[in-house]
């Protein structure tokens, strides 16, 4: 049984926090409820990592690992569900290496997009981001969790753009995947000139893929590799629209189809809005403004150094003339409607959650699927979002994996006293939309209960996994079906 107190004996080294004000920082702002932390750990290197694991398994104290340096932290899945210590990655900030020829930098957990992107533009190089993640958001802990990045074409696999990891598993035991299993350090390995670009291995095996969506519950990851994407000599910001959302649909079928975007995604007028607005007022007004269309599509064309000119004006035209088979038309460059100022937004972080900004609060429900099964999920869900009131709903829908699947993602934007109204639709949206079909493969909180009663019968097979690698099931108990 998991302490309800702080053992006098503590690894050494580690920064243990037990003040208010520091552990509010990890409570606060929390949709689920739960113990307060015993206290905060902080460590900042790759052996305090293990020693402050195997001191939790010495005294059985519970360890919710956390790498984003500030809130608010919305899904609940680090909110304790028992007495625990709650470890701090995000002093481990160090960007270890960058490679501008083979494309791959390696971090720690408590780097955030901005502070990477700063240390990879002089190599030419820039991160692969979310849409529009919020300041201080760790990228390692973006990617472990499968955020989708805004760039389908380059993403191949479910584990990209993460490659290799350095995992200290529950049990205490230390173990590095693929590229950076060799033998040595990671230091020693640097200047052998051996790069950590392998996601898979060592032989067959390959725990990092074992380890995305788990939600910190089978190991704690203390740097890992990543690819990033060369800086365009040329871009252009594009958007297409239609009323009907299977046109833009299926302009990205085609797009991706050809290769031909950087970033791609879709979204209704209301998410449009809120990813263009800096406060209520001009949510407002774009939400309001000039009529346009139901649905966009943003897509933005780029070219390499190569010819960039002649590169740029071919896929200009090759996107114009898709967009017309498919049914979208381009969108004039106005205050309502402007592909430059999204471009922009895109590559900065947001100072708070950008789906705050039209109510004040929000609350999202996400799965994925595929693009033409979109529209008959939002079919089933429609009735439950008719007549909210005050409360408005947006969609975003990011193809993933080159197009064969996408994330599709509902937000509520509501206020303070819409909140209880506000979670019991999220309920009923994931069941409706797990009864339609959607897969959610990051179930938070109460998802969970959802998404596994899809298919129970893996669930012994998981709690295996967790047996294997957190034996006295001390990482983030609790959570998915641990």
């Amino acid at each position: 049984m998991a302490p309800s107190f702080l053992p006098r004996r503590r690894p050494a080294g580690i920064a243990f926090d037990t003040s208010d004000a520091v552990i509010d920082r990890f409570v606060r702002s929390l949709r689920a409820s739960g113990p307060r932390p015993l206290a905060v750990a902080s460590p900042t290197t790759e052996a305090q990592v293990d020693r402050l694991v195997e001191w939790a398994n010495d005294h059985d104290v519970p360890l919710v690992p956390v790498s984003s340096p500030q809130g608010p932290r919305l899904r609940g899945d680090t909110q304790p569900t028992r007495p625990a210590v709650v470890v701090d990655l995000s002093a481990m900030r160090r960007v270890l290496h960058i490679d501008g020829r083979d494309r791959i930098a390696v971090i720690e957990p408590g780097v955030t997009f901005d502070a990477l992107d700063d240390a990879l533009r002089p190599h030419g190089l820039r991160s692969f981001r979310p849409l529009r993640p919020r300041q201080g958001k760790s990228v390692l802990g973006a990617y472990l969790e499968r955020e989708p990045t805004t760039s389908p074409n380059e993403h191949w696999d479910t584990t990209d753009p993460l490659a290799s990891l350095s995992i200290t598993f529950g049990s205490g035991e230390h173990f590095r995947t693929g590229g950076g299993a060799l033998p040595g350090t990671l230091e020693e390995n640097l200047r052998r000139g051996n790069r950590q670009m392998m996601a898979s291995g060592p032989m067959v095996t390959d725990y990092s893929r074992v380890l995305l969506g788990a939600q910190g519950t089978l190991g704690i990851v203390s740097w890992a590799s990543l690819y990033c994407e060369p800086i365009p000599a040329s871009e252009a910001p594009c958007l297409f629209g239609a009323d009907d959302y299977r046109a833009v649909a299926e302009l990205a079928r085609r797009l991706l189809l050809r290769q031909l975007g950087a970033q791609c995604f879709l979204l209704d007028r209301v998410q449009f809005a809120a990813l263009l607005a800096d406060d209520a007022a001009s949510f407002e007004r774009l939400h309001a403004g000039a009529a346009g269309p139901r649905w966009l599509l943003y897509v933005n064309l780029s070219a390499a150094d190569y010819l960039p000119d002649q590169r740029m004006a071919w896929q200009r035209r090759d996107a114009e003339a898709l967009a017309r088979q498919a049914g979208a038309v381009p969108q004039a460059e106005t205050y309502a409607l402007s592909a430059e100022a999204l471009a922009r937004r895109l590559r900065r972080s947001s100072p708070s959650p950008y789906q705050d900004t039209p109510r004040g609060m929000h609350r999202e429900v996400f799965c994925l699927t595929q693009l033409d099964r979109v529209p008959a999920l939002l079919d089933r869900i429609g009735p439950l979002l008719a007549g909210l009131g005050p409360v408005l709903h947006g969609v975003y829908v990011q193809p993933t994996v080159q197009g064969a699947s996408c994330h599709l993602c509902v937000t509520l934007f509501h206020g303070p006293a819409q909140g209880a109204a506000v979670a019991a639709i999220e309920a009923r949206l994931v069941t409706t939309l797990a009864e339609g079909g959607g897969f959610f493969s990051r179930p938070y909180g109460p998802w969970a209960e959802v998404a596994y009663a899809r298919d129970s019968a893996i669930v012994p097979h998981l709690r295996k996994v967790k047996q294997l690698f957190d034996p006295k099931g001390l990482l983030n108990p609790g959570r998915l079906c641990f």
